[in-house]
This record gives C-alpha cells, sequence and structure tokens, in this order.
C-alpha cells in the first residue's frame, strides 16, 4: 500500500512541475514577443511545446487515476480479506516464542482471552504444562525454518481454567511488521477427540460382543475358528502342546423339557462358571454351540489336562443348581486330544475332541475319554 501512496505521489509533484515550465516558456515567449516585436519561430516553437505538454499532462492525468483505482482495489481487497480472517472458524494468530502480534476472534473465542490479554500472552502461557516442552520445540523448529509445516495437537488451558485441546497447523516464518512470526491456524478438536473415544470404545464393545455368547460370556464359535488354527501355527512353530477339551451337558434337553429354557440357560452359565473356575488364566473356555463347550489349554502335559477335566467333571456332578426353589443336577461328558499326538491340522485335533466325547457318551456319559 505504501508503495502505491510513493507513485501517486510522484505522479502529482510530475504535473505540478510540467505546469511550472508551461508557464515559464509563456512568460518568456511574450517577452521575446514584445521586444523583438516578431519572432514567429520562437512562437511556434513554444506552441509545440505547449502541445508536447499537455498530451504529457493528459497521460499523467489518466496514470493518476489508473492508481486511484488500483489503490481502491487494493484497499477493497484488504478489507475482504480482513473481514474473512476475522469471521472464520479457525483461529489464526502472528506470534513468535514470546508474544502474539495478531490473534482473531475466532482464537479469542477459542481461548477465551480478549485480543488486549493475548496479545501481551506468551503463546506457551495457553499450553498446558505437560505439553509445553512439544509445543516449544515445534515453535523454535519453525521459526529456525527447519520444518516446512507443523501440524500438531495440544491441550490448552483456557482462561475459566477448563481443558481442551486443539489443533494447531503452521508453516515457514514470514515477516510481520519488522517481526519474524509464524502463521498459526487453530481449531477445538475437544469434541471430536471425545467422539472418536466414544467411536473407539464402541468398537472394542461390538468386536467383544462379536466373539463372546451373549448368555454365558464365555467366547464364541466365531473366536474359537480365528484362535484354534493361530495357536497351532504357534505350538507347530514352537514345537509345544495344544490341548482341544470337547464337553457336553449329559441329558441337556430333558431340563429344558421338564423345567423349562429359563433353567436351561441358569444350567449353562452354571457350567459356564466352573468351567472358568477349573482351568488358568492363559487357556481359553468357548461355548461352542448348544450345550457343547470347547476348551483349548497350551503347553500342558496330558497327565495334567485329564486331572484338571476330572476334577471339573466332579465338580459338576456335585453341584446343586437352584433355579425357582427346585434343586437341578447335571454331569458332563468330555472328549481329549493334544497336539502333537499324530495331529498335523487344527481341524483334525477338534475331530479327535470330536470322537473322543462320543466314546465317553456311547461309554455310559458322565466321564473323560481320550482320542
Amino acid at each position: 500500500m505504501s508503495h502505491n501512496n510513493d507513485e501517486l505521489d510522484r505522479l502529482q509533484a510530475e504535473v505540478t512541475r510540467q505546469e511550472k515550465v508551461i508557464h515559464v516558456l509563456m512568460d518568456f515567449a511574450e517577452r521575446s514577443l514584445s521586444i523583438q516585436n516578431s519572432d514567429f519561430s520562437l512562437l511556434q516553437s513554444t506552441v509545440i511545446l505547449e502541445e508536447q505538454v499537455r498530451h504529457r499532462t493528459i497521460e499523467l492525468e489518466s496514470a493518476l487515476h489508473k492508481n486511484e483505482q488500483v489503490t481502491r482495489a487494493l484497499r477493497e481487497s484488504e478489507a475482504k480479506f480482513q473481514q474473512l480472517v476475522e469471521h472464520t472458524m479457525v483461529g489464526i494468530t502472528l506470534a513468535d516464542s514470546l508474544l502474539f502480534y495478531y490473534v482473531n476472534t475466532m482464537f479469542c473465542h477459542i481461548t477465551g482471552y480478549s485480543e488486549k490479554e493475548l496479545l501481551q500472552m506468551n503463546p506457551l502461557d495457553l499450553v498446558s504444562p505437560s505439553h509445553r516442552a512439544e509445543f516449544a520445540e515445534v515453535i523454535r523448529k519453525g521459526m529456525a525454518g527447519e520444518i516446512t509445516k507443523a501440524d500438531l495437537q495440544t491441550e490448552v488451558v483456557r482462561k475459566d481454567g477448563t481443558t481442551i485441546w486443539i489443533q494447531v497447523t503452521g508453516g515457514l516464518p514470514v515477516s510481520y511488521n519488522d517481526k519474524t512470526v509464524l502463521i498459526n491456524s487453530s481449531i477445538d478438536i475437544t469434541e471430536r477427540l471425545r467422539a472418536d473415544k466414544e467411536i473407539l470404545s464402541l468398537n472394542i464393545q461390538l468386536k467383544e460382543q462379536a466373539i463372546h455368547d451373549p448368555l454365558t460370556g464365555l467366547y464364541n464359535r466365531r473366536y474359537l475358528d480365528e484362535v484354534l488354527p493361530r495357536e497351532f501355527k504357534r505350538a507347530e512353530r514352537n514345537k509345544g502342546k495344544l490341548s482341544l477339551i470337547m464337553c457336553d451337558l449329559d441329558y441337556f434337553k430333558r431340563v429344558n423339557d421338564d423345567y423349562g429354557h429359563q433353567a436351561g440357560d441358569e444350567v449353562l452359565r452354571t457350567f459356564a462358571s466352573l468351567l472358568n473356575s477349573h482351568t488358568r488364566a492363559s487357556d481359553i473356555c468357548c461355548r461352542f454351540g448348544g450345550e457343547e463347550f470347547l476348551l483349548l489349554m497350551f503347553d500342558i502335559d496330558e497327565d495334567d489336562v485329564l486331572s484338571r477335566i476330572e476334577h471339573l467333571r466332579l465338580s459338576v456332578q456335585k453341584k446343586k443348581i437352584i433355579f425357582e426353589g427346585q434343586t437341578l443336577r447335571v454331569t458332563a461328558s468330555f472328549g481329549v486330544a493334544s497336539f502333537p499326538d499324530g495331529v498335523t491340522t487344527p481341524e483334525a485335533l477338534l475331530a479327535q475332541s470330536d470322537i473322543a466325547l462320543y466314546k465317553a457318551k456311547e461309554s455310559g456319559r458322565n466321564q473323560v475319554s481320550l482320542a
């Protein structure tokens, strides 16, 4: 803007100078004519010069007019830009490592401070203590030109003491009123982060629901289909041991027929609880479907597996299940298969445990059978 004003002053001075030249020449011509009474050549030269000056004056006036138009357009553009900056939904600041030199209305709204207050503050004063070192380092690198773009999330303390999260984006340093500053834009992302956290939590819940049986809380068959091949490969790779136990509640249909499905659900929940209490934290308990359950045990000798499952069988047999004032009793059969005992695939391991369970049922139920 100062450059346009200088050009305007220069053009106006040129017009003034040309007018003075015209007057001097005209005075000189008049004096010459009165003295010599006729000097046509001088008069002719004067007329020609006057015409040239007139044309030059027109050109200068036209240039002045165009300059005024350019100046007006620049002022209008600057006003529009200022209005845009002030009414944008993004906080905009010009600052170095010590002070703010410009803040827009939205940044004042984000932080809760007035423009006057912010222009007397160090940018780090707004940042939570736990984030100041990181933010100061970004400012240092930005001012030094070590980074071409900064983009970080940081926690800010508002004037009322509440904390919010903002995303700050900046670029290379620029000159502003003889100061080297960074232009930064800031967006309040507190609600977005909260929503992201809720979505993440919801996704975790949905995932948990997708792999758990809603009645017993145990893993479901979908999870078993996912984990069995993975754990089988791990045992194969590490030359480890893996046992799969298939469990089935004996004559469970009679419970549903005699006492109703709600009683059957209570029996299933009780068996699941016993299954959990007789296994290690590393073992995986699944409801395979209906009254069938699967237990996956890692890095354990087969004799130890058989001992643990026998204790579980006895606990089921002794358990009194109280439902609506009635005492229910059930038993369970178990089939055990282990890797590497001649088993080469997870599907074969599952098939072997099923065969062992069938043997237990055929042998009179309420017992543990080994494949």
